[in-house]
């Protein structure tokens, strides 16, 4: 390469003048003159000499700084993680990178003289066009968000924004591929809408469990009557029937919303995955294998049993209907471990050791339209009477619940596959020995008085007339500061607080019991909620004195309680 750089102008001129003083002194050595005039030429031909000498270096210098200057240039521009193309103002390539050509999938020689509106698909070549000639009449510097199209490849989101050459002939872009931010962007909408979604559905659920709670109170109130006759009885006893499976619902639409009460133990989960495919295989209907893919090493994580079974097996139902003829699913259990880089891949994932388990099945595989409203409460894509659409609602939030997260992944016609990340805990500690069993007390009450606090008029009325049955004495309050006027009223005679956890006029069932207990320490408190009490635990005293009641109840359940937490 240094043979092809020309000498500057300035070097030039030292060496022609350095020739001609060269000549010069040649001619006079060659004259007549004494030895000190001959030694004094001699001598200035040395110092031209050297000073050639460090001239021909500071050029090789010169030669080696842009010669790296020019491999740095050339790795910057091939290597660089973004498109650098040169069009002109059709649009046609004129330079371009190496990361440019793959964005189109195409060799850079056979990219340079095409246009690049070419590759950009038909639903966004308006914005392409309307873009480049904005960019050659007026100069705009603005960013231009088009797909671009790649044979036998799915469509690349791109962001492209240029600028002009000195002489305004050239447009110099930077396209840079935005397809998995748009990905993570759009997930996050999912999740926000969801989470919006969620706090409705929750809202929902406790207002239809209050009213739920009444019904099954007055339907067991009725029974208790002896007087009924038998068509009546059976009457009442479909319609609790009925009641109870509504109630089934608002635990469904609870579970979404993540404010169902949990009971968390100890699992491990390739046991659980175990029995749930042994009761999968013992389901009537298509031949369908059920295989198991079991971990090498025990995997344990702190879960409700109940809860991470109705998530799993909502998720091998959903597979069943998806292969009406037949086909194989599969559940797995594996260690996943995310690291601070590896966790932004996944919107909701997070630093830290994860079990992973993986439901996959053979059949019919959902479209984007369906996996965009996959998780959302009463979607489903079965006919009329075959299902309200909560089960995979119903199991996103037991899911979330558990402080964990959810990935599908699904192709129509080659089948769908779930991921549920879980939190790793460590093994289970050693069960201690059972201690003698307490001796079941009587729900009969002793004449005891209990404060009871509930905004729900039907539900405060047939709670009352329940516990009063039971032989209690009972002072109703509607709300936390109405309760807080009956407790300073008759504070030496209440035995038992029994309130509801929301509540208006902005004092919460648990921040009520915060402010009796300063009176009072020893006071019994039974919390009553459809919601996660989780909730209340994280903000409650480590001393608290208090019992939880999940709505709706059953009248049994209701002095059971009452009775346990007064004994």
């Amino acid at each position: 390469m240094s043979s092809d750089i020309p000498e500057s102008e300035e070097l030039a001129e030292l060496r022609h003048r350095a020739e001609k003083r060269l000549t010069r002194l040649t001619t006079e050595v060659a004259g007549p003159g004494s030895a000190v005039q001959t030694q004094r030429l001699v001598h200035e031909l040395q110092v031209h000499q050297i000073e050639l000498e460090m001239q021909n270096e500071e050029l090789r210098q010169s030669r080696a700084e842009v010669e790296a200057a020019l491999e740095r240039s050339t790795n910057l521009y091939d290597f660089a993680p973004v498109g650098y193309f040169t069009l002109s103002a059709d649009g046609t390539v004129r330079e371009v990178n190496l990361p440019g050509a793959r964005l189109v999938s195409l060799e850079r020689a056979r990219l340079l003289g095409r246009r690049l509106r070419q590759f950009v698909s038909q639903d966004t070549r308006p914005i392409f066009d309307s873009w480049l000639n904005e960019i050659f009449t007026t100069q705009a510097k603005r960013i231009c968000a088009v797909d671009l199209v790649r044979e036998g490849l799915p469509p690349l989101a791109v962001e492209i924004e240029a600028t002009l050459s000195a002489d305004g002939k050239e447009g110099r872009a930077v396209v840079v591929d935005v397809t998995a931010r748009k990905d993570l962007e759009k997930k996050l909408r999912q999740a926000q809408k969801m989470e919006v979604v969620g706090q409705l559905a929750g809202g929902v659920a406790h207002d239809f469990n209050n009213i739920l709670a009444a019904m099954i109170l007055k339907l067991e109130i009725w029974q208790m009557q002896h007087q009924l006759s038998a068509e009546t009885r059976s009457s009442l006893t479909d319609l609790e029937e009925l009641a109870k499976r509504a109630a089934n619902l608002t635990r469904q639409l609870l579970l979404f919303s993540r404010q169902h009460a949990m009971h968390p133990e100890k699992l491990e989960v390739n046991t659980a995955l175990t029995n749930l495919c042994r009761m999968f295989g013992r389901l009537p209907g298509q031949d369908i294998t059920c295989v198991q893919l079991p971990s090498t090493q025990e995997l344990w994580v702190e879960a409700d049993a109940a809860l991470l079974d109705q998530a799993v097996m909502s998720l091998c139902l959903n597979a069943k209907d998806a292969m009406p003829n037949g086909g194989t699913l599969t559940l797995e259990a594996n260690l996943a471990e995310f690291t601070n880089q590896s966790a932004q891949t996944q919107p909701e994932a997070r630093p830290g050791q994860f079990v992973c388990l993986r439901i996959s099945d053979t059949g019919s595989g959902m479209d984007e339209d369906v996996l965009e409203h996959l998780f959302e409460p009463f979607f489903t894509t079965k006919g009329v009477g075959q299902g309200p659409g909560l089960g995979l609602a119903s199991a996103h939030g037991i899911v979330h619940q558990h402080k964990g997260w959810m990935n599908v992944q699904s192709v129509v016609g080659h089948g769908t596959t779930f991921r549920l990340y879980l939190p790793l805990s460590e093994k289970k500690a050693t069960t201690p020995a059972p201690t003698a069993t307490a001796q079941i007390p009587s729900f009969k009450g002793k004449n005891e008085t209990i404060l009871l606090v509930e905004d729900e008029a039907a539900l405060l009325f047939l709670t009352s007339q329940a516990l009063t049955k039971f032989g209690y004495r009972i002072l109703s309050a509607t709300n936390g500061q109405d309760a807080i006027k009956l407790w300073e009223e008759h504070r030496d005679a209440i035995d038992l607080v029994l309130t509801d956890m929301r509540m208006p006029k902005g004092l919460s069932g648990l921040e009520l019991a915060e402010k009796l207990w300063k009176s009072k320490p020893s006071l019994k408190v039974v919390i009553m909620s459809g919601y996660n009490m989780e909730l209340a635990r994280s903000s409650a005293p480590s001393s608290a004195n208090y019992t939880f009641l999940a709505k709706p109840f059953e009248l049994k359940t209701l002095a059971e309680t009452v009775r346990h937490c007064l004994d």
